[in-house]
């Protein structure tokens, strides 16, 4: 390879590094102590099992963390995170990531994709203590007022993870059962049949 090819080829690296920088930071997602709350959740819930039945395992840094932020920050936090999907810009990412030099992919490595996400940071929900899960309950229900049909889906999700706890949302999830779109009108029901069975 002559100078100029080299050249161009280190520029190039320069550029997908501050471009992944920049999606990194411009992600949107809600941070807590400079890392982004998916990546304490996914502290949290480290281990995926196979069969899905047991779907996560607790670790004691994540739960500090989430611990630490208190009810309104956790919620806001987790809420948040379960509504940051990728961007389009960052799924053209994705594929070209597999192409970039393994270094790159050391140093750089790819955000969880939102269905991992989902799945980490509603697992996390299992872990918390029920006064813990009743002290966020009514952030979640502020959430549930909200004219955001994403905002709504979210608290909906989480609430549907504490079933035990979360009795005091039922007013406001039958209300999203009849008055909602039809997203939020499902995720409201679901949330609803799971608060009303883990009441029993």
């Amino acid at each position: 390879m002559n100078l100029a090819g080299k050249k161009l080829w280190v520029v190039a690296i320069l550029a997908v590094i501050v471009a992944s920088c920049l999606l990194f930071l411009l992600s949107g997602e809600a941070y807590y102590r400079g890392r982004p709350v998916s990546q304490w959740a996914l502290d949290y819930s480290q281990r995926l099992y196979p069969t899905g039945t047991a779907p996560l395992g607790p670790s004691q840094k994540g739960l500090a963390a989430l611990r630490d932020m208190g009810p309104q920050k956790a919620a806001t936090a987790l809420v948040k995170a379960l509504m940051q999907g990728d961007s389009k810009l960052y799924v053209q990412y994705r594929v070209l990531y597999p192409k970039l030099p393994a270094w790159y992919q050391n140093r750089f490595p790819l955000r969880l994709t939102h269905p991992q996400k989902v799945t980490l940071i509603l697992g996390a929900t299992e872990f918390f203590d029920p006064e813990y899960q009743k002290a966020i309950i009514p952030f979640l229900i502020d959430y549930l007022e909200k004219s955001e049909a994403s905002a709504q889906i979210a608290a909906c999700e989480l609430l549907a993870n504490m079933p035990k706890t979360a009795a005091p949302a039922l007013p406001a999830l039958k209300r999203l059962t009849t008055s909602a779109g039809p997203a939020v009108c499902q995720a409201a029901q679901i949330a609803t049949d799971r608060i009303t069975l883990g009441k029993d």
